[in-house]
């Protein structure tokens, strides 16, 4: 027998109300299981549960994995497990410029007590740059190192080379002392086994068009800083601050402001040194607390002279975010 109208408009109905069914059986059921869950589950267990499921598979992206350096090569160290969070050519050796005086200060501590006076003499106010220091001033070791790290003197790095090298040797030749304490920070680098490192002046300048005044690597430029910081953190400290008035024994005041234009913009900072020249590009080395009691040292090499801030202030934010992740 045909289908009457009536049948048909009954059985379009069903077929339409078909799709609801199942729809609120769906719900019916779902809400039947949350019910019988077991009382420690909650919504988010489920939702976060959920949601690794749908991520499982997925590769993992690492903090450090999206960092883009202008940098030639930097690194990473984790002072407290002695291990390297993150390494771009970092065993390379490129020149170093003004971050070599972290070794400057370091060595001229390890020679002499912090007290001793030194001379600026005429040899050292002809370096290259002026940090208005002039022939006779006489500066207690420790206030001059200050001075030569916040302002990157070269003249300051000269006068603690010539005169701590003359003292430590027994000498009165300045020339024949600085050529003792150069041969030093290199003995100096061999027995803290930064392998990859060179010093042939105290200040980093480039010896010539083609020969660097230093060279180092990216790994052994955060081990320096590292071990200046545990054997003088009362010197390498200072570094942190962005200005510091200095007397000189005279009592007349230098001001020196940190050549490291992006202090307020680096959290729990501890120390920091630059470098810049021509051969060496942009170079800085820093410090900080990436937690309670947990330094961090980032080294950058080959940047450039706004890049090196940048690059520094990226590996900052990818080292706490690296942290937080391997800490859970």
């Amino acid at each position: 027998m045909p289908p009457t109208p009536e049948t048909t408009i009954k059985e379009t109905a069903t077929s339409a109300m078909q799709p609801e069914y199942f729809f609120w059986g769906a719900v019916l059921v779902a809400c039947m299981l949350f019910l019988n869950a077991p009382s420690s589950s909650t919504p988010g267990d489920t939702t976060v549960a959920a949601v690794a499921v749908a991520l499982e598979g997925e590769p993992a992206v690492h903090p450090f994995d999206s960092v883009d350096l202008i940098a030639k090569a930097a690194a990473v160290y984790d002072t407290t497990t002695h291990t390297f969070l993150f390494e771009k050519n970092a065993t390379t050796s490129l020149p170093l410029a003004s971050v070599t005086k972290v070794m400057t200060g370091t060595l001229a501590l390890t020679l002499v007590p912090e007290t001793t006076i030194l001379t600026i003499s005429d040899d050292a106010i002809r370096q290259e740059g002026d940090s208005h220091l002039t022939v006779g001033e006489k500066w207690v070791l420790r206030d001059l190192l200050t001075f030569m790290l916040l302002e990157s003197s070269n003249d300051a790095a000269y006068a603690v080379s010539s005169s701590v090298g003359a003292v430590a040797k027994g000498v009165d030749d300045l020339a024949e002392g600085r050529d003792f304490f150069i041969a030093e920070m290199n003995r100096h680098a061999r027995e803290r086994g930064l392998t990859a490192t060179v010093f042939r002046s105290e200040s980093g300048l480039d010896v010539s068009t083609t020969t660097a005044g230093a060279l180092s690597s990216a790994e052994d430029t955060t081990k320096m800083l590292a071990d200046a910081l545990e054997l003088f953190p009362h010197i390498f400290t200072e570094t942190r601050l962005s200005a510091l008035s200095i007397p000189n024994e005279e009592g007349v005041v230098r001001d020196a402001r940190n050549t490291n234009q992006n202090i307020d913009k680096l959290p729990l900072l501890i120390a920091s040194k630059t470098g810049y020249t021509d051969l060496a590009g942009g170079n800085l080395v820093i410090s900080f607390n990436a937690g309670f009691n947990r330094p961090v040292v980032i080294a950058v090499l080959g940047s450039t002279v706004s890049g090196r801030f940048e690059d520094v202030e990226k590996l900052v934010w990818a080292t706490l975010d690296s942290l937080q992740v391997t800490d859970k």
